[in-house]
């Protein structure tokens, strides 16, 4: 049905959510104590997927690993040059760096890995997370 259908704006409808404009966005709204508005965010609260459209500066950082989560993770460069830091959740010894710096450049990783990363340029990238349990 035509109704079906939502657009918008990647950047803009991120912001409410550290760039992260598809997922269960009904729950982030719970989280946030914002109320949620079917109509308003219409095909964007999704369950299984989430998408984010991040913007970062040069030389910006992310000191903290992100922990692991329930979802598997594709990160896909736009533009800039973007450094991963991975590593296992159960041993923080074992790392591996993935640096992206060619427009389509991506990295996939699994539940278990954790990530920090590093802005070598400005940088826009599009993450996508999904769930692969069945």
């Amino acid at each position: 049905m035509l109704k079906d259908i939502t657009t918008g704006n990647a950047k803009k409808d991120g912001q409410e959510f550290r760039f992260w404009f598809v997922g269960h966005i009904e729950e982030w709204c719970k989280a946030h104590n914002m109320p949620f508005d079917p109509g308003r965010f219409g095909l964007r609260n999704a369950r299984g997927i989430e998408t984010k459209w991040g913007i970062y500066r040069k030389d910006e950082v992310r000191d903290a690993y992100a922990p692991s989560s329930d979802k598997t993770a594709m990160s896909i460069l736009i533009r800039g040059d973007f450094t991963f830091t991975f590593r296992e959740a159960d041993d923080n010894a074992a790392c591996r760096e993935v640096r992206l710096k060619s427009q389509g450049d991506y990295v996939i990783w699994r539940e278990d890995v954790e990530h920090t990363w590093r802005m070598d340029e400005d940088s826009e990238i599009l993450t996508i997370r999904w769930t692969m349990k069945e």
